[in-house]
C-alpha cells in the first residue's frame, strides 16, 4: 500500500465521516489530490473531504496577508532603492541584482535570520569585536571572514560598488516590507515570517479539530516554528515519509532532515507502513535526447495500468520531445509540470522578432530568416513568406532593408522602419500586442494556442502599462521572468493515466513503475548555482541555505521517489560534446558502488545498416521525352549554354536533375564571397571601366589614366559588391576579398596597356543561335561573351577566369571526353563562342587567367579558323543527338572526381 493510501486508510478507519473536522496539509497540490483520491476509494457513500491545502496555502490562509506580485514587487524596489540611496541608476542596471534581492529577502525571513545583523555596515573590524559580541561564534567567524577580504586600502571598483550597495540592504529591506505591509501584501518569505513571529494568528484554525502534516521534509525555520507552536497547543499531528535503507541511511544526505524532523514532530497515531523490498532498476546511457524518448516509448509499450506509471524529468526541456513521442495506447497523459509559455512557438516569434532590435536601418539576414520559416508566418503569409525567404536566399541578401516587405501587411507590420534597440519598450509592445491580434484574426488558432496567446497579451500589456523607462534588453527579460511563472494545464484527467512530472511533483506520491530522464550529474541534483549577494560564508553563518541544503533535498526526492516502485529505468546522456559531460548523476554511482545493488546496464544507440551501392540512370521513356521535348523544343523553349552541354558531357544524369527536371541545389547565404560572386565583380567593375569606349579605339594613355583612378576602381568594386552581394562593410575575409579584386583589375588594367593601343568592340554579349539537327529540328544555343576586342586586324574573344584552366588539347575530341573535360572546359567553352560568333575569318581565343596574368606574359592564346570551328560544331551536334536520343539514357558518370562535389550523389549513392 503506498504512503498516502495507508495515510487515509487509517484516518478514514479512526474517524470515518467525521474527518471532515480535519485538516491535511501537504507538500504539493497533487499529493493532496491523490490523498483524496485514496479517501474515497474506501467508501461507497459520499463523505465530505476535509480540508486540503499545501504547506505554502497553508500559511498564507493565515497571514491575513496576500501575495504580491513578483513584476510589481521589482519596480516598487527599485523606486524604495532610487529614493535610499540617492542615485540615478537605470532600471537597465537595476532589474537583474534587484531580482536577486528580492531572493534574498525571501530566503532572510524564511529563515529567521536577523537582517539587521546579517545587512550590517561593517566600517572597522573593531566594530565587530564591540557591537557584535552577542553574535554565536559561527555567525561571528562567518561575518569577520567575509568582511576582512573587503578592509584592505586600495578597495577595487567593484569592492566598493558592493559596499555601496550593501550599506542600502537593510534600510531597503525595512521600507520595502513596510510598504508591502500597508497594503496587506508580502513577498512569500516575509508572509511565512508574519506567521511564525505573530503566532496569535494560527488561533484562527479553530476550526479544524486537528492539522494534519504528511509528506514534508525540509522545514524552513519559519514552518518549523508554526509547527512548534501548533504541536504545543496540541493542534497538529505529523507524518513522514522516512522508509527504506537508502534514506534511513545516516551515511546519504536524504537523511539529512529525517532526525531532526521525527524527534521534534512525532506522530500521534501508530502507523503501520508496509515494507518494500528494493526494486529492480535498470540503467540506460543514450547517446541524445531524441533517443531517450524512444526508450521510454519501448518501456511504456510493455506495460499496462498507465496510472502506474510516472516519468520524472529534471530537465524540462525534455517535455516537448517526451510529450510527442507517448504511445497511442496512452490516451490520458496528465502533465504535472505543465507546458512554460516561454516554450511556446508564439513566444519564440516574439523572441525572434525582438532580435531585429540589434539592427538599424536594415536587418541582418540571420534574424529574419527565423520569422519567415516560422510557422505562424509560414500559416498566415503562405506564398509570400516563402517568396521573400526565396529572393533573400536567391539574391545573397546579407541585410535586408524593411521597403523589402512592403507588399505583405504583417510582414511590413513586423519588419518596420522604425524599429531598433532604442525603441521605447511601451511603443515595442504595442507592435507585438498588434501582432498578435493579426495572428489571432488570421490564422486558426484554437486550444492551447489560443491559450499561449491569452497569456502574453496580458503580460505584455502589463508591461506596456509601466511608467519605467526600460531598454528593449530589460524587456525581454522581464518579460520572460513573467512567463516562466505561467504554465498552461495539459488535457488529462488529473488521477488517471500516464503520469509526466517534474522532480518536485513527485513529493509523497509513489508509483510501480519510475522512469527517470537525463540522470546526469550536473541536471540533477543541479549544478548550477541560484544568484544571491549574500557570500558563502554569511549564509552558512546565518543558517541560510546553501548548496549541500538543496543537494540534500535533491537526494531526499530521489530516493523517496523509487522506494516503493517495483521498476526502475534511470535514463542518462553519454554524449560528451558541447556542455555535456556524459557524467552519470551521483545517485546512480550511490546505487553501484555505496549501495551495490545487482543493477542492469546497457547503452543504447542508433543502428545503421549501409544500404547497397545502386546505379541510378534515367530511361529515356515516352514521358521523359515528352518533357525534353516542351523544355527545349516547345513555345517557350529553352536555349542551350556551354556551361549545361558541359554538364552533360561530366554527367548525363546531373545535366538531367538540373535541366530537365530543374532539381535546384540548397540554396544558402553566404556572408563570405565565394568564386562566382568574385568573378560576378570583377567582370562587373571591367565593364563598367571599359563602357564608355565601346567601338572605339584604346590608346595607351587612356588606359594609364584608369590605371591611376584609383579612386574610381574602389568605387566600382564597392558598386560590385552592392549589386551581387548587396554587402556595405568590409572586415576579415571580405576586405582581403576586395583587395584582391583591386589588385587583379590593376594587373588586367596593366596588361592590356601592354597590349594597347586595340579597339574595344563590345563586353557581356549575348550571342544567340541555331543547331540544325537531323530531320531539321532546331536547338537554341546561348552564351555570354565577357569581352570582344580587335589587335593587329584579328579579333579576340576574352574570357576572364578567375580559377585554373588552359586551351591546349591535341584534338577536339578531349574536349569531350568527360574524363579529360575539367582540364580542357575553357577551351570548350571558347570554342562555343566562337562558333556562335559565326566569323568567317580567323579569331583568337584569349582566356585571361588572372591569376597568371601580369604585362609581360601573354599567357595561352589560340587562333581558330573557320574549319576547326565548323568541325567543333559538328561533334557538338553528336552530343545534342546523344541528348535527344531515345535509345540513349542519362546515365551517372560513377567514380569520377565530378562526384564528389556534385550536389546530386545522395540521389546516387
Amino acid at each position: 500500500m503506498k504512503f498516502l493510501q495507508t495515510i487515509a486508510s487509517r484516518f478514514y478507519e479512526d474517524e470515518g465521516a467525521k474527518i471532515r473536522e480535519l485538516c491535511f496539509v501537504f507538500p504539493n497540490r497533487r499529493s493532496g489530490l491523490f490523498f483524496q483520491k485514496y479517501l474515497g476509494e474506501l467508501t461507497n457513500a459520499p463523505i465530505f473531504s476535509p480540508k486540503i491545502f499545501t504547506i505554502k496555502d497553508f500559511i498564507i490562509s493565515v497571514s491575513g496577508l496576500r501575495e504580491a506580485d513578483r513584476l510589481d514587487s521589482l519596480f516598487r524596489l527599485y523606486r524604495i532603492y532610487k529614493e535610499i540611496s540617492g542615485t540615478e541608476e537605470s532600471f537597465d542596471d537595476f532589474v537583474f541584482w534587484g531580482d536577486v534581492i528580492i531572493d534574498d529577502f525571501n530566503d532572510t525571513d524564511k529563515f529567521l535570520a536577523d537582517a539587521r545583523l546579517l545587512f550590517a555596515n561593517i566600517k572597522e573590524l573593531k566594530e565587530i569585536e564591540s557591537d557584535y559580541s552577542f553574535l554565536t561564534q559561527t555567525q561571528l567567524e562567518a561575518v569577520m571572514s567575509f568582511w576582512e577580504g573587503f578592509l584592505p586600502i586600495g578597495e577595487s571598483e567593484k569592492k566598493q560598488k558592493f559596499r555601496a550597495l550593501w550599506q542600502v540592504l537593510y534600510p531597503l529591506y525595512l521600507k520595502f516590507r513596510e510598504e508591502l505591509v500597508v497594503e496587506k501584501s508580502g513577498y512569500e518569505g516575509m508572509i511565512f515570517r508574519h506567521v511564525a513571529e505573530n503566532t496569535i494568528l494560527l488561533d484562527k484554525l479553530d476550526e479544524y479539530r486537528e492539522i494534519v502534516f504528511v509528506g514534508l521534509n525540509a522545514l524552513n525555520e519559519c514552518e518549523n516554528k508554526i509547527l512548534k507552536e501548533l504541536k504545543k497547543q496540541g493542534k497538529a499531528d505529523f507524518y513522514w515519509d522516512y522508509f527504506g535503507e537508502f534514506i534511513t541511511d545516516s551515511s546519504n544526505k536524504a537523511s539529512h532532515f529525517m532526525n531532526g524532523n521525527i524527534s521534534n514532530f512525532p506522530s500521534k497515531r501508530e502507523i503501520f507502513f508496509e515494507k518494500y523490498e528494493i526494486p529492480q532498476i535498470e540503467i540506460i546511457g543514450v547517446s541524445s535526447a531524441v533517443m531517450q524518448t524512444k526508450i521510454v516509448t519501448e518501456i511504456l509499450e510493455n506495460s499496462e495500468n498507465a496510472i502506474e506509471n510516472a516519468v520524472v524529468l529534471p530537465d524540462e526541456k525534455m517535455l516537448l520531445p517526451m510529450l510527442h513521442s507517448i504511445p497511442e495506447k496512452y490516451p490520458d497523459v496528465n502533465v504535472t509540470m505543465g507546458y512554460p509559455l516561454k516554450g511556446s512557438p508564439i513566444m519564440s516569434l516574439i523572441e525572434y522578432i525582438t532580435e531585429l532590435t540589434k539592427d538599424k536601418g536594415a536587418y541582418y539576414y540571420k534574424r529574419v530568416l527565423p520569422i519567415l520559416k516560422h510557422n505562424y508566418i509560414k500559416l498566415i503569409c503562405k506564398e509570400s513568406a516563402r517568396e521573400h525567404l526565396n529572393r533573400i536566399v536567391s539574391q545573397n541578401l546579407i541585410y535586408v532593408a524593411p521597403s523589402f516587405f512592403e507588399d505583405d501587411y504583417l510582414l511590413k507590420l513586423i519588419f518596420s522602419e522604425n524599429l531598433s534597440k532604442d525603441t521605447p519598450a511601451k511603443d515595442f509592445c504595442f507592435k507585438l500586442l498588434d501582432i498578435l491580434d493579426f495572428v489571432v484574426q488570421n490564422s486558426q488558432t484554437k486550444g492551447i494556442e489560443k491559450e499561449f496567446i491569452y497569456h502574453i497579451r496580458v503580460s505584455l500589456t502589463r508591461i506596456a502599462g509601466i511608467l519605467i523607462p526600460m531598454s528593449l534588453d530589460t524587456f525581454g527579460r522581464l518579460l520572460s521572468q513573467i512567463l516562466s511563472t505561467v504554465s498552461i494545464p495539459f488535457k488529462g484527467e488529473p488521477l488517471s493515466g500516464l503520469q509526466i512530472m517534474g522532480v518536485l511533483e513527485t513529493r509523497a506520491l509513489d508509483f510501480d513503475n519510475v522512469i527517470y530522464c537525463s540522470l546526469n550529474e550536473g541536471t540533477f541534483p543541479s549544478s548550477s548555482q541560484s544568484n544571491s549577494f549574500i557570500p558563502y560564508n554569511l549564509r552558512r553563518g546565518f543558517s541560510l541555505p546553501v548548496k549541500e541544503y538543496n543537494d540534500a533535498i535533491a537526494s531526499y526526492h530521489f530516493y523517496r521517489s523509487i522506494y516503493r516502485a517495483k521498476n526502475v529505468w534511470l535514463l542518462y546522456d553519454t554524449r560528451t560534446e558541447g556542455l555535456n559531460t556524459g557524467e552519470m548523476s551521483r545517485f546512480i554511482m550511490q546505487l553501484k558502488y555505496h549501495y551495490k545493488l545487482p543493477l542492469k546496464e546497457s547503452r543504447a544507440s542508433f543502428r545503421v545498416k549501409c544500404a547497397p551501392e545502386k546505379i541510378v540512370e534515367i530511361a529515356k521513356s515516352s514521358q521523359v521525352l515528352e518533357k525534353v521535348e516542351k523544355i527545349f523544343f516547345g513555345e517557350q523553349a529553352k536555349s542551350l549554354s556551354a556551361t549545361a552541354l558541359g554538364s552533360y558531357i561530366l554527367c548525363p544524369l546531373q545535366f538531367y536533375f538540373s535541366y530537365i527536371e530543374g532539381v535546384k541545389e540548397d540554396d544558402e547565404i553566404s556572408e563570405e564571397i565565394e568564386s562566382n560572386d568574385f568573378g560576378s565583380i570583377f567582370h562587373f567593375v571591367m565593364e563598367k571601366l571599359y563602357s564608355g569606349f565601346k567601338g572605339k579605339r584604346l590608346s595607351k594613355d587612356e588606359i594609364t589614366t584608369l590605371i591611376k583612378d584609383s579612386s574610381k576602381i574602389e568605387k566600382l568594386i564597392k558598386a560590385g559588391f552592392l549589386e551581387y552581394r548587396n554587402l556595405r562593410e568590409f572586415k576579415g575575409y571580405n576586405l582581403l576579398i576586395k583587395r584582391l579584386i583591386h589588385k587583379y583589375v590593376q594587373l588586367t588594367l596593366e596588361f592590356d596597356l601592354s597590349l594597347a593601343p586595340f579597339e574595344y568592340t563590345d563586353s557581356e554579349k549575348k550571342v544567340i543561335s541555331k543547331l540544325i539537327l537531323e530531320g531539321g529540328k532546331e536547338v537554341a544555343l546561348k552564351g555570354f561573351i565577357d569581352r570582344i576586342d580587335r589587335i593587329d586586324g584579328i579579333k579576340r574573344i576574352v574570357d576572364y577566369k578567375t580559377g585554373k584552366g588552359e586551351i591546349k588539347y591535341s584534338n577536339l575530341e578531349e574536349l569531350f571526353d568527360p574524363k579529360k573535360f575539367n582540364k580542357n572546359k575553357i577551351a570548350f567553352q571558347m570554342l562555343f563562342y566562337a562558333m556562335l560568333l559565326d566569323e568567317k575569318q580567323p579569331v583568337k581565343l584569349a582566356p585571361y587567367i588572372l591569376r597568371n596574368i601580369s604585362k609581360n606574359n601573354r599567357g595561352d592564346e589560340k587562333i581558330v579558323d573557320e574549319t576547326e570551328v565548323e568541325q567543333y560544331k559538328e561533334r557538338l551536334k553528336l552530343l545534342v543527338k546523344e541528348i535527344f536520343s531515345s535509345e540513349i539514357s542519362f546515365y551517372g558518370n560513377r567514380g569520377t572526381r565530378t562526384c564528389e562535389w556534385c550536389p546530386y550523389s545522395p540521389i546516387c549513392y
